[in-house]
Protein backbone atom coordinates (compact mmCIF):
# COMPACT_ATOMS: atom_id res chain seq x y z
CA UNK A 1 0.00 0.00 0.00
CA UNK A 2 1.11 3.45 -1.07
CA UNK A 3 2.00 6.23 1.67
CA UNK A 4 -0.66 8.33 0.11
CA UNK A 5 -3.42 5.97 0.39
CA UNK A 6 -2.38 5.20 3.93
CA UNK A 7 -2.41 8.62 4.95
CA UNK A 8 -5.97 9.14 3.10
CA UNK A 9 -7.58 6.46 5.11
CA UNK A 10 -7.81 9.06 8.25
CA UNK A 11 -10.83 11.11 7.16
CA UNK A 12 -12.49 8.02 6.32
CA UNK A 13 -12.14 6.33 9.59
CA UNK A 14 -12.90 9.41 11.50
CA UNK A 15 -15.96 9.93 9.99
CA UNK A 16 -17.11 6.50 9.79
CA UNK A 17 -15.93 4.98 12.70
CA UNK A 18 -14.89 7.02 15.55
CA UNK A 19 -16.35 9.81 16.72
CA UNK A 20 -14.12 12.74 16.89
CA UNK A 21 -13.13 14.45 20.20
CA UNK A 22 -11.25 17.35 20.95
CA UNK A 23 -7.67 16.43 21.82
CA UNK A 24 -8.02 18.12 24.93
CA UNK A 25 -11.07 16.05 26.28
CA UNK A 26 -8.62 13.18 27.48
CA UNK A 27 -5.96 15.02 28.77
CA UNK A 28 -6.33 15.03 32.87
CA UNK A 29 -6.27 11.37 33.25
CA UNK A 30 -4.35 10.75 36.91
CA UNK A 31 -1.72 8.90 37.05
CA UNK A 32 -1.14 6.02 38.86
CA UNK A 33 -5.44 5.81 39.67
CA UNK A 34 -5.74 5.87 36.31
CA UNK A 35 -6.57 2.59 36.38
CA UNK A 36 -6.62 -0.66 38.31
CA UNK A 37 -2.85 -2.26 38.63
CA UNK A 38 -3.69 -4.34 41.51
CA UNK A 39 -6.99 -6.16 40.91
CA UNK A 40 -8.51 -7.90 38.35
CA UNK A 41 -11.86 -7.34 37.08
CA UNK A 42 -13.25 -10.49 38.42
CA UNK A 43 -11.26 -9.74 42.03
CA UNK A 44 -8.12 -11.94 41.88
CA UNK A 45 -4.87 -9.88 42.77
CA UNK A 46 -2.42 -8.32 39.90
CA UNK A 47 1.42 -8.68 40.35
CA UNK A 48 4.55 -7.72 38.68
CA UNK A 49 5.53 -10.52 36.58
CA UNK A 50 8.79 -12.43 37.55
CA UNK A 51 11.37 -12.65 34.60
CA UNK A 52 14.07 -14.49 34.83
CA UNK A 53 17.68 -12.99 36.17
CA UNK A 54 18.78 -12.15 32.58
CA UNK A 55 15.78 -10.75 31.33
CA UNK A 56 15.32 -8.51 34.37
CA UNK A 57 18.85 -7.21 34.40
CA UNK A 58 18.17 -6.24 30.62
CA UNK A 59 14.42 -4.69 31.17
CA UNK A 60 15.98 -2.84 34.78
CA UNK A 61 18.88 -1.03 32.57
CA UNK A 62 16.90 -0.47 29.54
CA UNK A 63 14.49 1.38 32.00
CA UNK A 64 17.91 3.35 33.50
CA UNK A 65 18.69 4.04 30.33
CA UNK A 66 15.65 5.71 29.33
CA UNK A 67 15.41 7.77 32.58
CA UNK A 68 18.51 9.05 31.47
CA UNK A 69 17.41 9.71 28.59
CA UNK A 70 14.63 11.80 29.39
CA UNK A 71 16.67 13.62 32.39
CA UNK A 72 18.85 15.22 29.61
CA UNK A 73 16.46 15.42 26.85
CA UNK A 74 12.97 16.25 28.71
CA UNK A 75 12.12 18.40 25.71
CA UNK A 76 12.30 15.23 22.95
CA UNK A 77 9.01 13.48 22.59
CA UNK A 78 10.65 10.36 22.48
CA UNK A 79 12.25 10.63 25.57
CA UNK A 80 8.99 10.34 27.11
CA UNK A 81 7.20 7.73 25.70
CA UNK A 82 10.71 5.28 25.74
CA UNK A 83 10.16 5.88 29.48
CA UNK A 84 6.81 4.48 29.49
CA UNK A 85 6.91 1.93 27.07
CA UNK A 86 10.33 0.15 29.21
CA UNK A 87 8.23 0.24 32.35
CA UNK A 88 5.52 -1.04 30.13
CA UNK A 89 7.47 -3.93 29.06
CA UNK A 90 8.87 -4.61 32.93
CA UNK A 91 4.94 -4.71 33.80
CA UNK A 92 4.89 -1.45 35.64
CA UNK A 93 1.77 -0.54 33.70
CA UNK A 94 0.74 2.14 36.23
CA UNK A 95 4.18 3.88 36.64
CA UNK A 96 3.96 3.97 32.58
CA UNK A 97 0.74 5.79 32.55
CA UNK A 98 2.10 8.54 35.00
CA UNK A 99 5.06 8.77 32.43
CA UNK A 100 2.97 8.82 29.55
CA UNK A 101 0.65 11.87 31.52
CA UNK A 102 3.39 14.04 32.54
CA UNK A 103 4.93 13.68 28.80
CA UNK A 104 1.46 15.04 27.45
CA UNK A 105 1.81 18.19 30.13
CA UNK A 106 5.05 18.81 27.74
CA UNK A 107 3.55 17.85 24.19
CA UNK A 108 -0.14 18.16 24.79
CA UNK A 109 -0.69 17.61 20.64
CA UNK A 110 1.19 14.34 20.73
CA UNK A 111 -0.73 11.52 19.03
CA UNK A 112 2.21 8.75 20.17
CA UNK A 113 2.47 9.40 24.07
CA UNK A 114 -1.54 9.46 23.43
CA UNK A 115 -1.56 5.86 21.47
CA UNK A 116 0.96 4.41 24.23
CA UNK A 117 -0.71 5.53 27.17
CA UNK A 118 -3.99 4.17 25.87
CA UNK A 119 -2.29 0.73 25.19
CA UNK A 120 -1.42 0.77 28.63
CA UNK A 121 -4.97 2.56 30.42
CA UNK A 122 -6.35 -0.85 28.15
CA UNK A 123 -4.17 -3.04 29.87
CA UNK A 124 -5.24 -0.88 33.60
CA UNK A 125 -8.50 -1.94 32.84
CA UNK A 126 -9.65 1.77 32.22
CA UNK A 127 -11.37 0.85 28.60
CA UNK A 128 -12.97 4.29 28.32
CA UNK A 129 -9.81 6.64 29.01
CA UNK A 130 -8.33 4.47 26.88
CA UNK A 131 -10.57 4.99 24.08
CA UNK A 132 -10.71 8.32 24.56
CA UNK A 133 -6.97 8.64 24.10
CA UNK A 134 -7.01 6.71 21.00
CA UNK A 135 -9.38 8.97 19.75
CA UNK A 136 -8.07 11.80 20.60
CA UNK A 137 -4.64 10.26 18.82
CA UNK A 138 -6.82 9.75 15.39
CA UNK A 139 -8.16 13.32 15.36
CA UNK A 140 -4.56 14.82 16.66
CA UNK A 141 -3.28 12.55 12.98
CA UNK A 142 -5.62 14.42 10.57
CA UNK A 143 -4.08 15.47 7.48
CA UNK A 144 -0.16 13.98 8.59
CA UNK A 145 1.26 10.92 6.86
CA UNK A 146 2.01 7.82 8.39
CA UNK A 147 5.00 6.41 9.57
CA UNK A 148 6.34 3.18 11.39
CA UNK A 149 6.16 2.62 14.86
CA UNK A 150 8.98 2.04 16.41
CA UNK A 151 9.78 -1.40 18.28
CA UNK A 152 10.86 -2.18 21.48
CA UNK A 153 10.52 -5.66 21.38
CA UNK A 154 11.97 -6.09 17.49
CA UNK A 155 10.61 -9.73 15.56
CA UNK A 156 13.15 -12.12 14.81
CA UNK A 157 13.93 -10.68 11.07
CA UNK A 158 14.34 -7.02 13.07
CA UNK A 159 11.17 -5.77 10.42
CA UNK A 160 9.10 -2.93 12.28
CA UNK A 161 5.51 -3.70 10.29
CA UNK A 162 2.98 -1.66 12.13
CA UNK A 163 2.36 1.95 11.74
CA UNK A 164 1.07 4.46 14.24
CA UNK A 165 -2.73 4.80 12.28
CA UNK A 166 -2.98 1.35 11.83
CA UNK A 167 -2.20 0.43 15.06
CA UNK A 168 -4.45 3.43 17.00
CA UNK A 169 -7.30 2.21 14.74
CA UNK A 170 -6.87 -1.75 16.09
CA UNK A 171 -6.20 -0.90 19.21
CA UNK A 172 -8.98 1.17 19.80
CA UNK A 173 -11.31 -1.47 17.91
CA UNK A 174 -9.73 -4.40 20.43
CA UNK A 175 -10.25 -2.62 23.53
CA UNK A 176 -13.96 -1.76 21.83
CA UNK A 177 -14.28 -5.69 22.69
CA UNK A 178 -14.07 -5.06 26.64
CA UNK A 179 -17.11 -2.47 26.36
CA UNK A 180 -18.96 -4.90 24.39
CA UNK A 181 -18.85 -2.53 21.19
CA UNK A 182 -18.75 -5.62 18.94
CA UNK A 183 -19.97 -3.19 15.45
CA UNK A 184 -16.56 -1.25 16.24
CA UNK A 185 -14.77 -4.17 16.59
CA UNK A 186 -15.62 -5.31 13.25
CA UNK A 187 -15.22 -2.05 11.47
CA UNK A 188 -12.21 -1.15 13.37
CA UNK A 189 -10.56 -4.75 12.55
CA UNK A 190 -11.88 -3.50 8.60
CA UNK A 191 -10.05 -0.73 8.78
CA UNK A 192 -6.73 -1.81 10.46
CA UNK A 193 -6.44 -4.16 7.91
CA UNK A 194 -7.45 -1.15 4.83
CA UNK A 195 -4.13 0.36 6.42
CA UNK A 196 -1.69 -1.93 6.97
CA UNK A 197 1.45 -1.74 4.73
CA UNK A 198 1.20 -4.33 1.88
CA UNK A 199 4.11 -6.57 3.04
CA UNK A 200 2.81 -6.65 6.45
CA UNK A 201 -0.62 -7.42 5.18
CA UNK A 202 -0.56 -10.98 5.59
CA UNK A 203 0.51 -10.26 9.25
CA UNK A 204 -2.66 -7.93 10.03
CA UNK A 205 -5.41 -10.28 8.65
CA UNK A 206 -4.74 -12.98 11.43
CA UNK A 207 -5.29 -10.87 14.22
CA UNK A 208 -7.95 -8.87 12.62
CA UNK A 209 -9.84 -12.11 11.43
CA UNK A 210 -9.33 -13.23 14.93
CA UNK A 211 -11.56 -10.38 16.55
CA UNK A 212 -13.60 -9.85 13.85
CA UNK A 213 -14.71 -13.72 14.53
CA UNK A 214 -15.12 -12.97 18.19
CA UNK A 215 -17.20 -9.68 17.81
CA UNK A 216 -19.21 -11.39 14.92
CA UNK A 217 -20.15 -14.94 17.15
CA UNK A 218 -21.05 -11.94 20.31
CA UNK A 219 -23.52 -10.45 17.63
CA UNK A 220 -25.17 -13.69 16.21
CA UNK A 221 -23.88 -13.17 13.19
CA UNK A 222 -22.46 -16.63 13.00
CA UNK A 223 -22.30 -17.04 9.30
CA UNK A 224 -20.23 -13.92 8.99
CA UNK A 225 -18.09 -14.74 11.49
CA UNK A 226 -17.18 -18.30 9.78
CA UNK A 227 -16.08 -16.14 6.71
CA UNK A 228 -14.17 -14.14 8.14
CA UNK A 229 -12.29 -16.51 9.80
CA UNK A 230 -12.04 -19.45 7.18
CA UNK A 231 -10.38 -16.03 5.00
CA UNK A 232 -7.18 -17.25 6.24
CA UNK A 233 -5.69 -19.45 4.14
CA UNK A 234 -3.38 -22.58 5.01
CA UNK A 235 0.35 -22.06 5.14
CA UNK A 236 -0.18 -18.57 5.45
CA UNK A 237 3.91 -16.47 5.64
CA UNK A 238 4.19 -14.19 8.36
CA UNK A 239 6.71 -11.98 9.74
CA UNK A 240 5.20 -12.62 13.54
CA UNK A 241 1.90 -13.06 14.75
CA UNK A 242 2.44 -16.59 14.72
CA UNK A 243 0.69 -17.28 18.14
CA UNK A 244 -2.59 -15.94 16.29
CA UNK A 245 -2.25 -17.62 13.64
CA UNK A 246 -2.39 -20.74 15.67
CA UNK A 247 -5.02 -19.61 17.25
CA UNK A 248 -7.12 -18.58 14.10
CA UNK A 249 -6.52 -22.09 13.04
CA UNK A 250 -8.28 -24.01 16.00
CA UNK A 251 -11.20 -21.60 15.48
CA UNK A 252 -11.49 -23.00 11.74
CA UNK A 253 -11.47 -26.47 13.19
CA UNK A 254 -7.48 -26.98 10.68
CA UNK A 255 -5.93 -27.20 14.24
CA UNK A 256 -6.36 -29.35 17.10
CA UNK A 257 -5.09 -27.55 20.76
CA UNK A 258 -3.40 -31.08 21.64
CA UNK A 259 -1.07 -30.60 18.47
CA UNK A 260 0.33 -26.84 19.85
CA UNK A 261 3.54 -26.82 22.22
CA UNK A 262 2.85 -24.20 24.38
CA UNK A 263 -0.95 -23.67 24.37
CA UNK A 264 -1.10 -22.72 27.33
CA UNK A 265 -0.59 -18.91 25.53
CA UNK A 266 -3.47 -16.88 26.79
CA UNK A 267 -4.35 -15.99 23.23
CA UNK A 268 -4.95 -19.12 22.23
CA UNK A 269 -6.66 -20.40 25.58
CA UNK A 270 -8.94 -17.15 25.30
CA UNK A 271 -9.91 -18.72 21.37
CA UNK A 272 -10.39 -21.98 22.91
CA UNK A 273 -12.43 -20.90 25.64
CA UNK A 274 -14.91 -18.68 23.60
CA UNK A 275 -15.59 -21.36 21.09
CA UNK A 276 -16.70 -23.51 24.17
CA UNK A 277 -19.08 -20.46 24.75
CA UNK A 278 -20.22 -20.47 21.50
CA UNK A 279 -20.92 -24.41 21.79
CA UNK A 280 -23.34 -23.80 25.10
CA UNK A 281 -20.28 -25.52 27.00
CA UNK A 282 -20.44 -22.44 29.71
CA UNK A 283 -18.98 -24.25 32.52
CA UNK A 284 -16.13 -25.04 30.59
CA UNK A 285 -15.77 -21.62 29.15
CA UNK A 286 -16.05 -20.00 32.72
CA UNK A 287 -13.44 -22.58 33.67
CA UNK A 288 -10.77 -21.72 31.04
CA UNK A 289 -11.79 -18.19 31.10
CA UNK A 290 -10.92 -18.09 34.97
CA UNK A 291 -7.57 -20.10 34.51
CA UNK A 292 -6.43 -17.40 32.25
CA UNK A 293 -6.51 -14.73 34.17
CA UNK A 294 -5.45 -16.70 37.41
CA UNK A 295 -2.36 -17.95 36.13
CA UNK A 296 -1.26 -14.83 34.45
CA UNK A 297 0.68 -12.51 36.74
CA UNK A 298 -1.12 -9.08 35.06
CA UNK A 299 -4.72 -11.02 34.19
CA UNK A 300 -5.81 -10.49 30.81
CA UNK A 301 -8.16 -7.95 30.53
CA UNK A 302 -10.18 -9.98 27.12
CA UNK A 303 -11.00 -12.74 29.78
CA UNK A 304 -11.70 -10.65 32.71
CA UNK A 305 -14.14 -8.00 30.29
CA UNK A 306 -15.95 -11.65 28.87
CA UNK A 307 -16.26 -12.71 32.52
CA UNK A 308 -17.72 -9.22 33.84
CA UNK A 309 -20.01 -9.18 31.17
CA UNK A 310 -21.46 -13.12 31.29
CA UNK A 311 -21.06 -14.50 34.75
CA UNK A 312 -20.71 -11.08 36.92
CA UNK A 313 -19.01 -11.94 40.06
CA UNK A 314 -17.06 -15.51 40.46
Amino acid sequence: MSARRMASGAGLILASLLAAVPASANENVPGADAGNCTTSLIGTPLTIPEYPAATQKKLDEDIEIARFALRIAPDREESHFWLGRRLGYAGRVCEAIVVFSDGLKAFPDSYKLRRYRARHLARARAFDAALADYRDALALMEGKPDSFEPDGLPNAIGLTIGTYRSNIVYYHAQTSFATGDYPTVVAGMAKALELAPDFARNDMRVPTAYWTYLAYRKMGEHEKARAAINAIEPGLELIENFTYYQAVQIMQGRLDPADIEDVRDSTIKFAIAMDRRFAGDEAGAKALLTEIVRENPQGHWPAEAELAHRFQRL
